[in-house]
């Protein structure tokens, strides 16, 4: 049965794009002059109205596999007067879509993959290897999803030097995993700007997004432009250096750094020791001592946090055990960014949600209060994944960059 767009949950994993942010994407984009434009998995059809309304002599190729697609986006192109368009049922990562399109290359794309994981298939290692994204055939599956085969797809169809724009999840700038995509991707075409949208822009899900902007023409190491939408437009952009962008690209992690004025650290520089939690929801449910989970971050002072005074059983191998002068953070929670507590008295066993930071005396309240300040809550925000429930990756932890007062 086909779903309305943007009613419920979708199972091909699109979210659908507002309107409004349909308008900002299209201006993101440089082009003043556009003859042909591609949208692979057109959904609703919001970019390509957007497109459509700005771009008025342009020829139009969108394609989607729902059926139900195509009278959605007739709709919109009437409304906005374009007649120029040509539609196409088909799956967008099809190895043979450039033969069932036909016709000539296009010299504008736009694109809102789904956010979905897929299966690999023999016939991606024919796109990436079209699309001059050969590498990546190496990099584990689950580092490949939707939206890096749509983003091969989209080269393989674009004409040299056309301009594209793409809105990707936040994994793919700025999480450890996808440096390999990123590195390549920055090799293969020139990223002219990334720019990051406010939560809560796709109907059904406030995962973060950003769009890239780029032109089908190799990589030559320039910097690479970042801002972030917000209620007043886009940011003035900063500049990051290609190497900078290789690490990730998000905008809320360099304007956090430019906005910092003390001194800066990391964890991993002063030899943080950070541990996990070892008991489960179910284990800590049955367990007769003391237990630490996420909701345990309720006393009125953080840096004086009082575990309970009952003697723990004896230690069974395994357990990791809160004590003085450790500082607890939780590592998977909606709000983990606001779960940060120093420990003056008392113990517990921590359950697995629960990380336990432990360095030399003389830092303990530095790092306490840089984690429960704003720059630092904002930090933990930025380094942390998932939707709803946040998780943070104890890498990420340590190279967390934390400001002294």
């Amino acid at each position: 049965m086909h779903q309305e767009f943007g009613s419920g949950r979708d199972p091909l994993g699109r979210y659908y794009t507002d309107p409004s942010i349909g308008q900002a994407f299209v201006s993101l984009l440089d082009r003043r002059h556009a003859s042909s434009i591609l949208d692979l998995g057109s959904g609703g059809g919001s970019l390509t109205v957007a497109a459509a309304q700005r771009w008025t002599d342009a020829r139009i190729q969108t394609v989607d596999l729902d059926f139900g697609a195509e009278e959605n986006i007739r709709l919109g192109m009437a409304s906005a007067g374009h007649l120029a368009h040509s539609h196409l049922v088909a799956d967008v990562l099809d190895e043979n879509l450039p033969e069932l399109i036909g016709g000539p290359l296009f010299d504008l794309a736009v694109c809102n993959p789904p956010y979905a994981k897929i299966r690999w298939r023999d016939g991606f290692a024919r796109i990436l290897s079209e699309a001059g994204l050969a590498d990546l055939r190496a990099v584990p599956a689950e580092a490949l999803p939707s939206d890096i085969m749509f983003l091969a797809q989209i080269l393989r169809l674009a004409e040299p030097g056309a301009e594209v724009g793409i809105i990707v999840p936040d994994g793919l700038i700025s999480a450890r995993r996808s440096r390999a995509v990123r590195e390549a991707l920055l090799r293969r075409v020139r990223v002219m700007r990334v720019v990051q949208l406010p939560r809560g822009s796709f109907r059904g899900t406030e995962a973060q997004a950003h769009v890239i902007v780029f032109r089908n023409e190799l990589g030559r190491g320039e910097d690479v432009d970042i801002s972030n939408l917000g209620a007043n437009g886009v940011s003035s952009p900063l500049s990051i250096s290609s190497s900078a962008a290789e690490a990730r690209m998000d905008y809320g992690y360099y304007g956090l750094r430019t906005a910092t004025t003390g001194h800066r650290f990391t964890l991993r520089e002063i030899h943080a020791d950070i541990t996990r939690g070892s008991l489960s929801s179910s284990e800590a449910r049955e367990c007769c001592d003391p237990v630490f989970h996420t909701n345990g971050f309720v006393q009125a002072d953080p840096l004086a946090y009082r575990l309970s005074r009952e003697r723990l059983g004896q230690d069974r191998l395994g357990r990791r055990i809160a004590e003085p002068g450790d500082i607890l953070l939780a590592r998977v929670d909606r709000e983990l960014h606001r779960k940060v507590c120093l420990v003056i008295e008392g113990r517990a066993v921590m359950t697995d949600c629960v990380y336990r930071i432990r360095v030399p005396a003389m830092w303990r309240s530095s790092v306490a209060r840089a984690l429960m300040s704003a720059n630092g809550q904002a930090a933990l925000v930025c380094a942390s994944r998932g939707v709803g429930a946040r998780m943070l990756n104890k890498e990420d932890l340590l190279d967390l960059e934390l400001e002294t007062a």
